[in-house]
């Protein structure tokens, strides 16, 4: 078995395609931060947000333009 220059090259463009995609920021490094106040700190969890940002919560999300959604740290990007 030998080795053609047509397969050489094919496997350095896959290799090359590969590790130039890895190298893309993801969305979610675009997404806006959860705030950095006294009262967002430590959240982990989406309930911990939808206690205050929920329907019934002290500050509900204005829908729209927030999204109706309700996994919130699946865009909000956490600080630490």
């Amino acid at each position: 078995m030998t080795i053609r220059k047509a397969d050489v090259i094919s496997a350095g463009a896959a290799v090359l395609v590969v590790v130039g995609v890895s190298l893309l920021p993801s969305p979610k490094d675009r997404n806006p931060p959860v705030p950095s106040t006294f009262s967002h700190q430590g959240i982990r969890i989406d309930q911990e947000c939808l206690s205050c940002h929920g329907a019934r919560g002290i500050r509900p999300l204005a829908i729209p333009p927030h999204p109706k959604r309700q996994d919130c740290l699946q865009c909000h990007r956490t600080t630490s």
